[in-house]
């Protein structure tokens, strides 16, 4: 761990790669989420009902066709375009660390590594798309609960909703965080030459049997957690003040302030996400070079 943070810190281009594997995984939404307003149980009603209605009455239209066929076309090209960059850019950190000075472990090259990282990590991912399936029929059966009496108008319907069924979203967090581990691990195996099944399992039973493994885990996961939580509340200060700012019609002395405090604020989160990730990143590969004997 000591290891990881030196080499890290140590090392600004290795930000840049972490954090860009981040972001077009999904952690874009982390910095976007504290600039965005929820959606409130009538303006959601308002936006949802009428297409639901059509759907249910009517039959599928053409709009709900288009609208399904669209999010179906952009969830597809942001899952196999994000995975296959994020897979690159994984065997590119992952091949920097392995070469650098603190190891000097020289990986194999091979054809298609970036499609068997990227295969490996969608495979990973298999017991949270099911957590995430059942999750998702409790999610609507309690939206629909919450839109038919819903409770406290002041907290969003998205809180609301998660107060009632918690548990229901703890099982597909847990088992996302264990398939990015268990992905992460799988990739650097492949990279030190094994195959896609062979690296799977032996990261799957890694992360059973061995507690440095585990450590591994708990300890990047918590970090990375830890800051991105500091990230995003600092964040969410600074655009609050902001926005409130423009609404009350502040001078231009004290908008362009609380555009610079923001604009920093964003940009400081961003760099702490950059070397956390980057912690992570190097600390995985330590450790997976360290159990594969390397």
């Amino acid at each position: 761990m000591a290891a990881a943070i030196l080499s890290a810190l140590a090392r600004p281009r290795w930000w840049v790669l972490a954090l860009a594997a981040f972001l077009v995984r999904g952690g874009f939404v982390v910095l976007i989420l504290p600039i965005v307003i929820p959606p409130t149980a009538a303006g959601l009603a308002n936006l949802v009902a009428p297409t639901l209605i059509g759907f249910v009455f009517g039959g599928p239209s053409v709009t709900f066709l288009v609208l399904v066929a669209t999010t179906a076309a952009i969830g597809g090209t942001w899952l196999v375009g994000g995975g296959l960059l994020g897979a690159w850019l994984d065997v590119a950190l992952v091949r920097e660390v392995a070469a650098d000075d603190e190891l000097e472990v020289p990986l194999p090259q091979r054809p298609g590594r970036v499609l068997r990282v990227f295969v490996v990590r969608l495979a990973a991912h298999l017991p949270t798309l099911v957590a995430l399936a059942w999750a998702a029929t409790r999610i609507v059966a309690e939206t629909y609960a919450e839109l038919l009496s819903p409770g406290d108008p002041d907290v969003p319907i998205a809180l609301r909703v998660a107060a009632r069924i918690p548990e229901t979203l703890l099982l597909p967090s847990l088992a996302w965080l264990v398939g990015e581990a268990t992905g992460g691990l799988a990739a650097r195996r492949i990279m030190a030459g094994l195959g896609v099944r062979s690296a799977l399992a032996s990261a799957w039973l890694d992360l059973v049997r061995h507690p440095s493994v585990v450590a591994t885990f708990i300890v990047t996961d918590v970090v990375v957690g830890a800051l991105l939580v500091l990230a995003a509340l600092v964040t969410a200060v600074t655009w609050n003040g902001l926005r409130i700012v423009l609404v009350d019609g502040g001078t231009g002395l004290e908008v362009r302030a609380a555009l610079l405090m923001f604009g920093a604020a964003w940009l400081g989160g961003a760099w702490i996400i950059s070397l956390a990730t980057a912690f992570r990143q190097v600390a995985w590969t330590f450790e997976a070079l360290r159990r594969s004997g390397r």
